[in-house]
C-alpha cells in the first residue's frame, strides 16, 4: 500500500511539473521558483518513500551504508533540480545567483 501512495506522489509531482511547465510564461519568476520546489520536495518525497519502502525492514536495518546511498541520492536530485529544472524554467535564473 505504501508503494502505491508514493507512487502517486511521483505522478501527481510529474504532472504538476508538465502543467507548470506549459503555463510558466504566465507567472513571475518568483511563483515559478517557489512551486517547482515544492514540486521538487513532493518528487523527491516519493522517489525516498518509494525506495525505502522497497527494502525489507531487516535488510535495511544491516545495511550501513543505506543513509549515505539516500543522501546523495537527494543530492543528485537537488542538483539536477537547480541546475537542470530551473533553467529551462527560469532561463536567466543561473544569472541572477
Amino acid at each position: 500500500m505504501a508503494r502505491r501512495i508514493y507512487s502517486i506522489i511521483i505522478a501527481i509531482a510529474v504532472g504538476l511539473g508538465f502543467y507548470l511547465f506549459t503555463i510558466r510564461d504566465t507567472h513571475s519568476k518568483a511563483y515559478l521558483i517557489t512551486i517547482s520546489a515544492i514540486i521538487f520536495t513532493l518528487f523527491s518525497m516519493g522517489i525516498h518513500g518509494l525506495l525505502a519502502h522497497s527494502l525489507k525492514p531487516k535488510v535495511k536495518g544491516d545495511i550501513i551504508i543505506y543513509p549515505l546511498l539516500m543522501g546523495v541520492l537527494w543530492a543528485v536530485l537537488f542538483f539536477l533540480f537547480v541546475f537542470v529544472f530551473l533553467p529551462i524554467l527560469c532561463p536567466d535564473f543561473l544569472l541572477q545567483l
